[in-house]
């Protein structure tokens, strides 16, 4: 079948590349049948980046990687590559793999039929030598370096920039025990979080928390994009997170509002209110959350939790005195139906 549509191709005027580049690609749902001139390379590789690909190659997908890929010997990746682009799928000789770029974003591996392909090493067409940070070394070693990366994953890292899709309780686990920057953040974050729900419920306050980034201030503060974390490494985000608090805390600390709901140490009595992001001086009750000074604080012997379990005994008592009465009620009206009915119409 082969040796007829060779001969078919010769016939028709068709060169050997272009009949391998038709016999080895395959078009999108839709695209139809692509003509290829073949008169420039350039040309080709365009055309050839918009087919699906073949069994031994496909196109790069958009994806996000957290880890950093161990680098093997060239030879065996490309060889593993089938010696074919990782982007366009153009086909090298072997004694051209020198010229190849590796990818230090995409170089990851996919599960063929039988074994591991090895998506690293582009062609000059697909890496025109950009730099950019790799979201693996930043996550695994706090490492902002820019490292070469093909235009794909140029293009695929410069449009998550800025988006929040690094969740650090899942990724970076150990990054903030680390990472001194990161760790002042967090504790900063944590008092911001109770700060804002204080404020919030204030109507004199003037909402000073557009300084930073949404995401950071809200129901996930442990997300990041790699923005955040940059800015985190050069000391910005502390900077402003901490003129942010010291703001806030001027606003409370000369708020009527704001200082009738803090708390008193039920403790020592003393008449200094204490808040929750007071974290110096200041200890929450787990079960009720109510705030004490760090040194009157007795572990399972908060006042408030007493008063609560109290109420709730006295709560029971009313209940189980109030069905006694009607379960007494009841049973009279049973054996007395006459007098009650009596007593009920007269």
């Amino acid at each position: 079948c082969s040796v007829y549509l060779k001969s078919a191709a010769q016939t028709a005027g068709i060169r050997p590349r272009e009949f391998r580049l038709m016999l080895n690609c395959r078009s999108l749902p839709g695209t139809g049948r692509v003509a290829v001139s073949g008169d420039s390379l350039t040309e080709e590789i365009r055309l050839r980046t918009r087919m699906r690909g073949s069994l031994n190659w496909a196109p790069p997908r958009f994806q996000i990687i957290f880890t950093v890929q161990p680098t093997l010997r060239r030879s065996e990746v490309v060889g593993l590559q089938h010696f074919l682009c990782a982007g366009c799928g153009t086909e090298v000789e072997p004694r051209y793999i020198k010229k190849l770029r590796y990818c230090e974003y995409l170089g990851r591996c996919i599960q063929s039929f039988a074994d591991k392909l090895h998506i690293k090493y582009f062609c000059d067409c697909c890496h025109s030598g950009s730099e950019a940070v790799i979201p693996g070394r930043v996550l695994s070693c706090w490492d902002f370096g820019r490292y070469p990366v093909s235009d794909f994953s140029k293009q695929l890292l410069d449009s998550v920039w800025h988006q929040p899709l690094f969740d650090l309780t899942c990724v970076g686990k150990t990054l903030c025990s680390r990472v001194k920057e990161l760790d002042k953040f967090r504790e900063l974050q944590e008092q911001l979080l109770v700060i804002k729900k204080l404020l919030r419920a204030c109507r004199l306050s003037e909402s000073e928390f557009e300084q930073l980034p949404a995401h950071l201030i809200s129901e996930q503060p442990h997300v990041f994009s790699m923005d955040d974390l940059l800015r985190v490494k050069k000391g910005q985000l502390v900077a402003q997170a901490k003129a942010l608090q010291h703001s806030a805390i001027s606003h409370i600390e000369n708020c009527e509002l704001c200082l009738a709901r803090g708390f008193i140490c039920e403790f020592c009595r003393e008449n200094d209110i204490i808040f929750p992001f007071q974290r110096d001086i200041c200890r929450r009750c787990p079960v009720c959350k109510a705030c004490f000074h760090k040194h009157c604080f007795v572990e399972k012997k908060c006042p408030k939790c007493a008063r609560i379990q109290s109420r709730k005994k006295t709560l029971r008592w009313m209940c189980d005195v109030q069905r006694l009465n009607s379960c007494s009620s009841v049973s009279r009206r049973l054996m007395y139906p006459s007098q009650w009915t009596h007593f009920e119409f007269s």
